[in-house]
């Protein structure tokens, strides 16, 4: 037989080639909701069994053939709905055409939703030209005859569609069963535990790295009742949020502070109300539709399951209860902001830092309601009263003690006039003994700034060392973290005294204008109308009140002060 040239034998396998009818496969493989993988098959057997099929099928050479561009997988995801993301991924990748052939190992993989998989392979899947093949059950929509295997696939799905709920119900109440024994049946722990099986029950045992985070955010909140200042702490010391840090396994974040995505509102406030870190879980809340998973259902209280002690807490009842008030508080705050009584807004608070109580020191609360008169008129009406003030529970201040803003002006202003009425006339003077206090006052404070400075840097120098230390190897993330959070408390103090410093030296520099826009407006005062808070401050140290609407004033400067200066 003569020789073919090796040209012409290329040639004729190009050709037959051509006449080849080839599919762009994509393989799906899914693992059940139950993850039993005694049951069900891994996705990596499931697809290594299509991949065998694919091969077997092109070495038949039947003038078709199939190329396996993509494999598409869900794990653990339920397959009575088709809303899951290996899935979903494979119909984008058919709609844009580059799969037009779609193979599982068996159709219970592909879905156990009777009428969705029976719509997909009956009806889209031959309407976008795309061929389906069960391995297993031996089901090709491109074979000819296949419809006498049809109402096999049917009565197959039907199967899994009822096999699919029956678990459902089983998986639910086995679900329950845990719950009621105080497992732990949720997905990741939550901030501030780990998750360990103990026997048959899963446990929260509490997290050394950042169980001393949890208490912080606690006592944080309580002091300053705000969700949002407890983010911008742990936003300042650069703690790693919740979903950072179980990425990380790092406490902290790196230097690099663009990366750093930081606390909100919300992850501290559901720290904060969650009965957990007090040692109580509640499971069962929420529930999903068969056909959604994304769709979570709230349940009713009744149906929650509670555990108490389930497991160690992170932090005291005590403070749990003080927690839980601050959240009472917040909340009728933000009740009462969302009504504002419009057209009659609070104005400016010229006592705010100078009102106190003369029995018992407190400093005095301020009041302000609209009145509605007979005639229909409105006015914003502002008083001053001591909490203290009649209380039972309060033995220091037995009297109620209240005055109006209108009784307080009309008593002080006349006091105002007679005490200033000596050297008003003489401003320069005034000026020049205020100048030399300012400076003395600023020099201190400029002195005082130095040395905390000094301080934070030598502080700043150590935190160096023990880091390089801990990312050696040489200390434990938990020691690192125990000597991070003791050192952010002393330098926050540092700061705290250094933005103070820093603070009352600007208001000193800013003093002289004040005061020679005070000594204006006190010589120009007519009526109470013209005080502002400024002006009382600025020749204001203390206003105390008494019951019986008596006043006592402690001017920070007086005319006998007066009389020394040249």
């Amino acid at each position: 037989m003569g020789r073919v040239s090796k040209r012409k034998a290329s040639r004729q396998q190009t050709e037959a080639r051509r006449d080849e009818l080839r599919y762009k496969a994509g393989i799906y493989a899914r693992l059940s909701s139950d993850q039993d993988i005694k049951k069900n098959e891994s996705v990596d057997v499931q697809i290594e069994i299509v991949k065998k099929f694919v091969e077997e099928f092109n070495g038949q050479k039947k003038g078709e053939a199939i190329d396996v561009v993509e494999c598409y997988t869900d794990l653990g995801k339920t397959g009575s709905n088709f809303e899951r993301e290996g899935f979903l991924r494979l119909l984008q990748d058919i709609r844009l055409g580059e799969v037009n052939c779609v193979i599982v190992k068996d159709l219970s993989r592909f879905g156990r939703n009777y009428l969705e998989a029976g719509n997909y392979i009956e009806k889209i899947f031959p309407f976008l030209g795309v061929r389906f093949i069960a391995v297993a059950d031996g089901f090709d929509t491109g074979k000819e005859g296949n419809e006498n295997k049809q109402m096999a696939s049917e009565i197959k799905n039907l199967v899994n569609d009822m096999y699919a709920k029956d678990f459902s119900k089983k998986a639910k109440l086995h679900l329950k069963q845990r719950r009621e024994e105080g497992s732990y049946v949720g997905g990741p722990p939550p901030y501030g535990y780990k998750a360990e099986w103990k026997g048959k029950r899963r446990v929260l045992l509490p997290d050394e790295n950042t169980e001393g985070i949890v208490k912080f955010i606690y006592e944080k909140f309580v002091e300053t009742e705000s969700y949002t200042a407890v983010a911008d702490e742990l936003n300042r010391r650069r703690i790693n949020p919740p979903y950072q840090y179980k990425k990380t396994k790092e406490v902290y974040h790196a230097d690099d502070a663009i990366s750093y995505k930081g606390w909100d509102k919300g992850a501290v406030e559901r720290i904060v109300k969650s009965e957990t870190y007090a040692g109580t879980l509640i499971q069962g809340k929420t529930s999903i539709t068969a056909r959604n998973e994304k769709n979570r259902i709230r349940k009713p209280e009744d149906d929650w399951v509670v555990t108490e002690n389930a497991h160690e807490p992170l932090i005291g009842e005590e403070l749990y209860r003080s927690a839980v008030e601050a959240g009472r508080r917040i909340k009728i705050r933000t009740e009462a902001h969302r009504h504002p009584t419009k057209g009659y807004p609070i104005e400016e608070n010229i006592f705010d830092n100078v009102l106190y109580c003369g029995v018992c020191g407190r400093k005095m609360t301020r009041s302000s309601y609209v009145k509605q008169y007979a005639n229909g008129e409105k006015a914003r009406l502002d008083g001053y009263f001591c909490l203290n003030g009649g209380q039972t529970k309060v033995t220091v201040c037995p009297e109620s003690n209240r005055i109006s803003k209108n009784e307080l002006l009309d008593i002080l202003l006349p006091l105002i006039r007679i005490e200033f009425e000596v050297f008003l006339s003489k401003p320069k003077r005034y000026m020049e003994y205020g100048k030399e206090r300012i400076a003395e006052a600023v020099k201190k404070r400029e002195q005082k700034l130095s040395e905390t400075e000094g301080k934070i840097r030598r502080f700043r120098e150590e935190e160096g060392s023990v880091y390089m230390e801990y990312r050696a190897g040489k200390m434990s993330q938990r020691d690192y973290v125990s000597f991070k959070m003791k050192q952010e408390d002393r330098l926050e103090e540092l700061r705290k005294q250094q933005q103070e410093w820093e603070k009352e030296k600007k208001a000193l520099e800013k003093l002289e204008t004040k005061y020679l826009a005070a000594i204006k407006a006190l010589i120009k005062l007519k009526n109470a109308k013209d005080l502002t808070k400024d002006v009382v401050e600025a020749f204001i140290a203390k206003i105390y009140v008494y019951p019986g609407k008596r006043i006592e004033v402690l001017f920070t400067v007086t005319a006998d002060s007066m009389e020394g200066v040249r």
